[in-house]
């Protein structure tokens, strides 16, 4: 029995995959410990796991961001915004939680160290030689975030094939966006000068994915960027399973036969329902399908009367009891959702710029799964266009199809059983 400690930043889409990831370690024996936000302490024990919340000084409910960091709201979703969240949500907590991280991995004599990708509090630890540390896997729960020429993170979104073969990275960034890449570089410097930590000489996410012994990204290639530099670290591994529950949701609709469409603005920006799920609502309540709207968690009763015949909105769903059953899903581009809906071959209508969601909305256009409509708010006649377009055409089914069956010839928990065990006999 090996001592593992899995760490994930609070937010749902990062501590969830690593709840599938400890239910799976601890079903072969090994003691697992998960370091996240309190929010999170009862799902984690009733896994029969450790855990061991933040300190309180940045345990940030991320249900109220504007809370914690107010000017967050004075910004729309974009670069902006990102970059802001990138300084205060992630680079700002570093000093705390690496100190916390390293007691931890001492008190628990661990043998491994799992963390999600953008859990940054890991790059002290990354800065000692790999045979003076723990080995460490950080596992993809966001796009791949390697600043290749190939594919810019923050860059232009322009799939590998239309780049012209002498262009180069700074010429697909623009002025204003540079500011805010060096603006957050400058944030996590400071916060590891903090911790007696040598400053970063190259882009963080770059460091993390170098630094790392195996970095497993929850994709397959047909969902992500071609790039032809990618650190010997990165191993595709596919999307992990999810647990087929009966599903006790008594939905059910006149005509059972009509196309059935999802739509969800996630559990981050569901805030204000007139940005996707009204005005899906009221987009294709004349026409010949049925609507499932699921809010997240928020009551249904915001909705007020706004709901058309044709429509059913619940607070939560099982969706791998519904998206097998659906035409299409309609959702805010969180890169959780989108691994969801191709798992299971369904084609896509994404509509998010904000909290890096340009780069998962930018792998939907690349793989030709589904349609963008480039915006967090839009319009009925938008949706329309969209949702007819993919329900009037076999193309959009045909292509996810493919990326489904590609999904599919992967095991994502037989992958990180082998790099485990590799690195823990190593």
């Amino acid at each position: 029995m090996s001592r593992i400690v899995l760490a994930a930043i609070a937010t749902p889409g990062h501590v969830f995959p690593m709840f599938t990831i400890a239910e799976h370690l601890i079903g072969q024996g090994h003691d697992v410990t998960i370091f996240s936000g309190t929010l999170f302490q009862q799902q984690t024990e009733a896994l029969g796991a450790t855990f061991v919340p933040f300190d309180g000084q940045v345990d940030v409910d991320y249900r109220y961001l504007e809370k914690y960091f107010p000017e967050r709201a004075e910004h729309p979703p974009g670069n902006v915004q990102m970059a802001l969240s990138l300084r205060r949500f992630f680079a700002t907590p570093i000093p705390v939680l690496s100190k916390q991280l390293m007691q931890v991995i001492a008190e628990g004599h661990a043998d491994l160290l799992i963390i999600d990708n953008t859990f940054y509090a890991a790059l002290p630890l990354l800065q000692q030689p790999s045979d003076e540390r723990i080995p460490v896997i950080a596992i993809g729960v966001t796009p791949l975030p390697w600043s290749s020429k190939d594919a810019v993170f923050w860059g232009a979104r322009i799939p590998p094939e239309l780049l012209p073969a002498d262009l180069t990275r700074d010429q697909l960034v623009d002025g204003e966006t540079h500011q805010l890449i060096e603006q957050v570089g400058e944030a996590f410097n400071q916060s590891l000068v903090a911790v007696d930590c040598l400053p970063l000489t190259e882009n963080y996410n770059d460091v993390l994915m170098t630094g790392v012994d195996r970095y497993l990204q929850l994709a397959t290639q047909s969902f992500e960027f071609t790039r032809n530099d990618l650190p010997a670290t990165v191993d595709f591994i596919g999307a992990l399973p999810v647990k087929v529950e009966d599903d006790k949701t008594q939905i059910s609709w006149p005509d059972e036969s009509l196309p059935l469409i999802l739509v969800t603005q996630g559990t981050l920006a569901n805030i204000d329902f007139n940005q996707l799920i009204l005005p899906t609502l009221r987009a294709l309540s004349a026409l010949p399908v049925r609507i499932l709207a699921i809010t997240g968690g928020r009551s249904v009763d915001v909705l007020g009367e706004a709901i058309p015949e044709n429509a059913k909105v619940v607070e939560y769903i099982n969706f791998e009891h519904w998206l097998p059953k659906s035409s299409i899903f309609i959702n805010n581009g969180g890169y959780g959702s989108l691994n969801s809906a191709i798992r299971h071959g369904v084609p896509l209508v994404v509509a998010g710029t904000g909290d890096g969601k340009l780069e998962a909305v930018a792998r939907v256009i690349w793989s030709r799964c589904g349609i963008s409509l480039h915006t967090d708010t839009p319009s009925e006649q938008q949706l329309y266009q969209a949702v007819t377009r993919i329900l009037s055409s076999p193309i959009w089914h045909q292509q996810a199809q493919i990326i489904k069956a590609d999904y599919d010839s992967h095991d994502a928990l037989a992958s990180i059983t082998r790099h485990v065990n590799e690195l823990i006999a190593r």
